[in-house]
């Protein structure tokens, strides 16, 4: 018996070095990113369905851009730290993965970019990936409100119409659903999912053992193949519902009353509150591809500070066509690159400047 184990073990070590030296040649030839997913950036959170972990630096990347990102003592994509009280006026940013911007660096993203052009304020980025308009007034006014912002600067997504609908529900997320032609949150079981989630041992796998698994090409491996797997789930997901037409107008419908329902929920308790101006992003930087989801988004915000700055990319790309990959967005997920984070940065302080005197 103490021989099969000790066999056992060795076999088992060999297989690790095996692995671990297949996934460092796997980066070498480019064919697996040198860094971990951005999955490994988000913990799953009973106030607002997903956060950052705290105080930590993280290499990062996919197959097209890698970077090295930091979240301060609360979770904030940030070098900075910030304090309740504040010594100049605040903006706060939210929104989702756009605006996260985990594709660059802390010193090179667009919360950073924005800072620059705005000295006289104070930025501080509350945007998470994953997360839809329901969780963002949540953050609202569970966090922000805390730091006392005098404006919001929030920033929509064509993913955001469905992102709280039942057809996404995810334990951990707030959902919705239409009956009798109400919306009402629907019962995803979150007592359950957190009471397992936070255990003892699955605290300690998030919070400790992600030093190791940040240093090993092991779990690079293993993240960007379970990764790939929930694209392909997802995806494959969307195609079916699409096949069928009469369920996809319906389903468009459905996501529609929801996404109204809490645009009137964040206008009552954010938008009525804190000066808000809100931006639209595009779900492909490079070109303007008009989704029925956009064109409803922007029929819902149209009485609101609302902005479009897609023409404007699409403009600054045919007057400069000597430009070169990854231009304004990063082509295997369609985030922002530096520069296309610098022309957003640029568009959001042109918007702010002309509307500035009004929202005072």
């Amino acid at each position: 018996m103490y021989k099969f184990i000790k066999i056992s073990f060795i076999n088992l070590i060999i297989l690790i070095f095996l692995i671990e030296f297949l996934s460092f040649i796997l980066i070498k030839i480019n064919f697996l990113p040198n860094g971990m997913p951005t999955s490994i950036i988000l913990n799953a959170n009973e106030k607002f369905s997903y956060w950052h972990p705290k105080n930590i630096s993280l290499k990062i990347a996919t197959k097209c851009w890698q970077s090295n990102v930091r979240f301060n003592s609360i979770g904030i994509k940030s070098n900075k730290e910030f304090e309740f009280t504040k010594k100049k006026k605040r903006i706060a940013i939210l929104g989702d993965s756009m605006t996260e911007n985990a594709q660059l660096n802390n010193e090179k993203d667009f919360a950073f970019k924005l800072q620059n052009l705005m000295p006289d304020f104070e930025i501080i980025n509350f945007s998470i990936s994953s997360t839809g308009l329901a969780d963002h007034i949540n953050i609202y006014n569970r966090l922000i409100k805390k730091y006392n912002v005098d404006y919001i600067f929030y920033y929509v997504t064509f993913n955001d119409f469905s992102d709280n609908h039942l057809s996404k529900i995810r334990p951990m997320r707030m959902a919705y659903e239409i009956k009798d032609n109400k919306v009402l949150e629907v019962n995803s079981n979150k007592t359950s999912f957190f009471q397992k989630y936070n255990s003892p041992w699955n605290k300690f796998k998030r919070e400790k053992l992600i030093y190791i698994k940040k240093s090993l090409n092991f779990y690079k491996l293993y993240y960007y193949i379970r990764w790939e797997l929930e694209i392909f789930r997802f995806n494959n997901q969307e195609k079916k519902i699409k096949k069928d037409k009469y369920k996809e107008d319906i389903l468009f419908n459905e996501r529609k009353k929801v996404y109204q329902y809490l645009v009137r929920k964040a206008d009552n308790e954010i938008f009525s509150n804190t000066p808000t101006l809100i931006f639209m992003n595009s779900d492909n930087v490079n070109f303007i591809r008009e989704r029925k989801e956009i064109v409803a988004l922007k029929e819902i915000y149209k009485n609101y500070n609302f902005f479009d700055p897609r023409e404007e990319f699409i403009a600054y790309l045919k007057n400069n066509n000597n430009l070169k990959s990854p231009y304004l967005g990063y082509s295997c997920d369609a985030h922002y690159s530096e520069l296309g984070a610098e022309l957003l940065a640029k568009f959001t302080l042109e918007k702010f400047l002309t509307l500035n005197q009004s929202l005072k």
